[in-house]
């Protein structure tokens, strides 16, 4: 896309870490289109997700090219941001890092970052898996600069025993209802190759070509890689993603909803693929619910998509879910 520009560029929290941004943005500014911040799950960075240079690899270019200026942030421990003294020691020897309140803080320095550099009063969120709590517990705290945020695949706490927990090792044995701390520790070291066996796993086809196009499914391991300057030192490659999500997908899975939706004022698209394996029906109810103070809730649950569906082929849902949000954030 010729006429979208892209920069990196970093900025400090409140607590003096420093964040790494991707900035893309429309060469000639719209008026009157809401500025968007793109935040990551629980495993991969900003752009791996976010902003792949594939064609269909890149929602940031896509609302850029809508006329949204848009920063893609790495939280603290993700990607090109400051990863903290503990990464670069074993990660039994820290607590799980970069727990979703700790990312609020990022989330609010790329929120000051965008008001600054658009002089708009209020932006756009989107986060995705447990993503979207980070950001729903940003539009909680600072709601004065949230107009709409949208929830994509979010977890809430809606129920009691998420399916992807049973028998797993998030749990500590010796300690029932707590993360298994001393197993996982700090961060994790990861191979794509368990992303993208998620991804074809989630595919109700038995051809995955025909529904994720391999150039965007190869751009999207290999952005994974990059974004860890470390990871070719081991062999094979993995990348480093902190743990702290991953602890709060644990009680958010076991039923424990991690920041109440009563306090968000902004509007709110809640998207949650008919294949999601991630976000479940009774988290969507429950926020549903609880955003009682939110002047608009719209619920979109595209039949036949997966968890992935904004790297999905056009057809497999990515268009309809492109025109889904960029049209939600010019409501």
């Amino acid at each position: 896309m010729a006429d979208i520009q892209r920069r990196d560029l970093t900025t400090r929290t409140a607590d003096g870490v420093t964040i790494a941004i991707r900035e893309v943005r429309p060469a000639t500014p719209v008026a009157g289109r809401t500025p968007v911040v793109l935040l990551h799950g629980t495993r991969p960075d900003g752009v791996s997700e976010y902003d792949l240079p594939v064609e269909n690899g890149s929602l940031a270019g896509d609302l850029a090219a809508r006329g949204h200026h848009v920063f893609v942030p790495d939280a603290r421990g993700y990607g090109r941001s400051e990863r903290g003294p503990q990464m670069d020691r074993p990660p039994t020897e820290s607590a799980p890092y970069a727990r979703c309140m700790a990312i609020a803080r990022d989330i609010d320095a790329a929120v000051e970052a965008l008001r600054e550099a658009t002089g708009a009063a209020r932006v756009g969120l989107m986060g995705w898996g447990v993503g979207a709590t980070c950001v729903l517990m940003h539009a909680a705290i600072a709601p004065e600069k949230v107009s709409h945020l949208v929830l994509y695949n979010p977890l809430y706490g809606g129920g009691t025993s998420h399916p992807r927990y049973r028998d797993h090792p998030l749990e500590d044995p010796a300690r029932p209802g707590r993360f298994n701390a001393a197993h996982y520790g700090g961060y994790s070291f990861n191979d794509p190759e368990m992303l993208m066996r998620k991804w074809a796993d989630s595919i109700p086809v038995a051809d995955k070509d025909s529904w994720r196009d391999p150039a965007v499914a190869a751009a999207f391991a290999q952005a994974l890689l990059d974004g860890d300057t470390t990871s070719r030192e081991r062999t094979p490659p993995t990348y480093r993603s902190p743990n702290g999500m991953l602890e709060d997908s644990l009680y958010m899975g076991r039923g424990t909803p991690l920041v109440h939706a009563s306090q968000i004022y902004a509007r709110v698209l809640i998207i949650r693929p008919e294949l999601d394996y991630f976000s479940r029906p009774e988290d969507v109810a429950a926020l549903q619910s609880d955003l009682v103070n939110a002047p608009e809730v719209e619920l979109w649950q595209p039949e036949g998509a997966t968890h992935f569906i904004i790297l999905d082929r056009p057809e497999r849902g990515r268009t309809a879910a492109i025109e889904k949000i960029q049209r939600f954030f010019c409501s």
